[in-house]
């Protein structure tokens, strides 16, 4: 018996392959669906339960106005989360210490940041502690926004999930509720507390929250390497769990920028959580209290009152004790799939099995040959490339026409240019398949089975924790296979179907997911997971006697789509009060030559277009590194009316030269108490070899042939300490910096953005050189 007769290779699979399809792209749109956050949990609920609205309320007391590391609005905000701890009967206190920023936030070079964090620690003894477990949130804001989400919700879920316990039998374990500061400067707070415990403090497990947006399904999106008890444990006890090994592997590659970072570098096993969607809201104006989700606020509380319970309950050695990856993924309706990391082996060898009886059976049936699927996995990789290219692309025109979107990074309304976004992938891949038709609808298929088996063998070699994307190719080749033998086209639908539901749910579903990162970096994310897919559901929908220029209509009214809804998602973005468009603007005195400039930083891949607003302050030029700031590598400047500020004081307390180095310490002081201080030291020659600030050693790493430090909530008197090759005088820049847009209203001249503009940067800065 042949399976794919001749007949039906003319036809097709008909009105059962397009309903094959349908469900699969049902079955991705309920694998989305099935991670939407639960129901908030109301204020009256019993006292040993976690409310989203008690812990909203919180958030409306202190996350009301920006508060950043140096302001009086941070200091309110920290005054008010130790009067709330001690209102529940605990015993909070303010731990400073010095910060610098860890390595593994990226080789950050340049201005390494350094700074004071008074981190807000309070311990719930254990009766017989094994450990301590650490809920971990920052409480500093950005300068541009009151950081309800980013991290409100993270600081109150800590307080709501305190408050419950209180309500119950006291713990066997030690729990730290440990709010961090200084974290949005580089992770401050977070390295000065572990900076500052005992040898073999970091024994212990850390369960840390962000938010990167305002609403969305909470992600457990990394865990620390050996933590497969841990993230089992989080399968087994969270209510609501929603996770990917894959991203866990990814982020670990990355650089990145949370607190985890910093508890993991310590020797923390660590978990990371945030939710995503509604990014533009990151970092801006609007992270205003009324735009934190209560459902996705209910998720993350809801799973940290669980793993905190269960933490609290056990032996910690059983999870800090290194025990290899797990593997683990979401699966509808509400499954949370977790297995040993050995177990890829297996389904590895059951892929490259299953994958290599598909292709010989179908090579033997006579309908591939070897040299189709060769030619058809070339072309499969153009057609990922280029659709990821392609929706790059139509990202570019996008910020072509509205500039405001590469400072964003993703819209207000990100939803019908997301939707674009796969239309122009559906566009590459219709055209794509005009072309490549002849090789074979089933030499294609093959092809991306081979690509998606190989790959995915490849990956969980380099991590196993990568297995999701293996997953998919074993069923897949199973139901070619049961394809193959079946007689009738309906059999044959249904094999395919029900083969490719892996496929719906692990690359559809958790491709369109990966918007959530952002609209640009979803583009390349995303795409080139669905062109695999929808590549993989060509037989149930491939029609190869359809002429061509009928063939042309999808590319066509798939490229009509795009822009339809590219000119809907512009249109739907307009900027308002309550979605408005950021702007950048800096305020440069040079003290020494009694010179002031207004300065509009100019980003790279940006093209320096900007609002009416700023223009009023800037003119055409663009010039280098106006102040000793890492935002301001260009910049364009205009002139500005020089204020009486007195400039930031550099006293020499010592100068010692022993042979070929010489070393200096400096004190350094913000005689208008601002919130922070740079020392920059230009260095072409790479003359400095070593940088100490307020005793805290400092990784010397030139940037634009500049070492130096950025200082904050240190306004002085700090001292610092540089040693170089002696020779000729070193030229140093200091300069004081406040962050807050309100710092600019000492200005003569200056306005007020309007509502639909919001200070995403600003910097009044005063500067003066010495040499050394």
């Amino acid at each position: 018996m042949t399976s794919v007769d001749d007949a039906t290779s003319r036809r097709g699979l008909g009105i059962a392959g397009l309903l094959g399809a349908l469900i699969l792209v049902a079955v991705a749109v309920w694998a989305v669906l099935d991670t939407t956050p639960p129901d908030p949990v109301a204020a009256d609920a019993p006292a040993s339960d976690f409310s989203a609205q008690l812990a909203h309320r919180q958030i409306q007391q202190f996350a009301t106005a920006p508060h950043s590391v140096g302001t009086a609005e941070h200091d309110r905000v920290r005054d008010y989360l130790v009067d709330h701890l001690r209102s529940l009967g605990l015993s909070p206190t303010v731990q400073e210490g010095i910060g610098v920023v860890p390595d593994g936030i990226g080789q950050v070079a340049g201005l390494i940041p350094v700074g004071r964090a008074q981190n807000i620690v309070t311990v719930i003894k254990g009766t017989a502690s094994t450990g301590r477990l650490v809920l971990a949130a920052h409480y500093d804001s950005v300068p541009s926004g009151p950081g309800a989400n980013d991290d409100g919700a993270g600081v109150s879920t800590i307080l709501e999930v305190a408050r419950a316990l209180r309500a119950g039998p006291p713990p066997r374990n030690d729990i730290v509720l440990l709010i961090t500061d200084a974290e949005e400067p580089g992770l401050l707070g977070a390295d000065a507390y572990t900076h500052g415990l005992p040898a073999g403090g970091a024994d212990g497990v850390v369960l840390n929250h962000e938010s990167r947006g305002t609403s969305g399904p909470v992600l457990m999106f990394r865990s620390t390497p050996g933590s497969a008890a841990l993230t089992k444990l989080y399968g087994d006890v969270a209510p609501h769990p929603t996770a990917d090994s894959t991203s866990s592997t990814l982020f670990r590659l990355l650089p990145n920028g949370t607190d985890f970072t910093a508890f993991s570098a310590a020797g923390f096993t660590a978990m990371d959580s945030a939710y995503l969607d509604g990014g533009a809201h990151y970092h801006s104006a609007v992270d205003a209290p009324r735009y934190v989700d209560l459902r996705s606020l209910q998720q993350m509380g809801a799973n940290t009152l669980a793993m905190t319970r269960a933490l609290a309950a056990a032996d910690l050695a059983d999870y800090t004790r290194p025990g290899g990856d797990g593997v683990y993924f979401n699966l509808p309706p509400g499954l949370f799939v977790h297995f040993p990391a050995v177990w890829v082996w297996l389904l590895a060898a059951l892929a490259l099995l299953l994958t290599a009886l598909v292709v010989l059976r179908l090579r033997a049936s006579g309908e591939v040959t070897v040299r189709q699927i060769f030619w058809a996995i070339v072309a499969l990789g153009f057609a990922a490339g280029i659709g990821a290219l392609a929706g790059l692309a139509y990202w570019f025109l996008l910020r072509l026409i509205r500039p405001d979107f590469a400072i964003l990074a993703t819209p207000w309304r990100p939803l019908t240019m997301q939707f674009g976004g796969v239309a122009v992938a559906v566009a590459v891949l219709g055209i794509w398949y005009s072309i490549v038709r002849r090789l074979g609808t089933w030499a294609l298929w093959s092809a991306a089975l081979v690509s998606l088996t190989v790959l995915g063998v490849g990956a969980v070699a380099f991590s196993p924790q990568l297995a999701p994307l293996l997953l998919p190719a074993p069923f897949a080749a199973l139901g070619g296979l049961i394809a193959h033998r079946a007689s009738s086209t309906t059999g044959k639908a249904v094999a395919l179907t029900l083969g490719l539901v892996p496929t719906a749910i692990l690359l559809l579903a958790v491709g369109w997911m990966y918007f959530s990162v952002g609209l640009r970096d979803g583009m390349y994310l995303a795409l080139p997971l669905m062109v695999l897919a929808l590549v993989l559901m060509l037989p149930l929908v491939a029609a190869p006697t359809v002429e061509r220029s009928r063939l042309r209509l999808v590319p066509i009214t798939a490229a009509i789509v795009a822009v339809v809804l590219g000119v809907v998602g512009v249109r739907v973005n307009t900027p308002s009060p309550t979605q408005p468009s950021p702007a950048r603007l800096a305020y440069v005195l040079d003290a020494d030559k009694r010179q002031a400039t207004w300065a509009a930083p100019i980003a790279q891949g940006e093209f320096g277009a900007l609002d009416p607003w700023t223009e009023r302050y800037v003119g055409r030029d663009t010039v280098a590194n106006p102040a000793p700031d890492p935002s301001l590598p260009r910049a364009r400047t205009g002139p500005a009316p020089v204020v009486d500020a007195a400039p930031p004081t550099l006293q020499i307390l010592d100068d010692a030269t022993v042979g070929a180095e010489r070393t200096v310490r400096l004190r350094l002081a913000s005689q208008r108490r601002a919130e922070g201080l740079v020392l920059a030291v230009d260095d072409p020659d790479r003359r400095v070899t070593a940088m100490r600030a307020a005793g805290r050693d400092l990784p010397v790493r030139p940037e634009r042939d500049v070492v130096g430090m950025q200082m904050y909530a240190m306004t002085g008197p700090v001292d610092v300490e540089l040693r170089f090759r002696a020779g000729a005088p070193l030229s140093v820049r200091l300069a004081d910096v406040d962050q807050l847009a309100s710092a600019l209203t000492a200005v003569p001249g200056y306005t007020p953005p309007p509502e639909h503009l919001f200070l995403q940067y600003s910097r009044f800065t005063v500067t003066t050189a010495r040499r050394l």
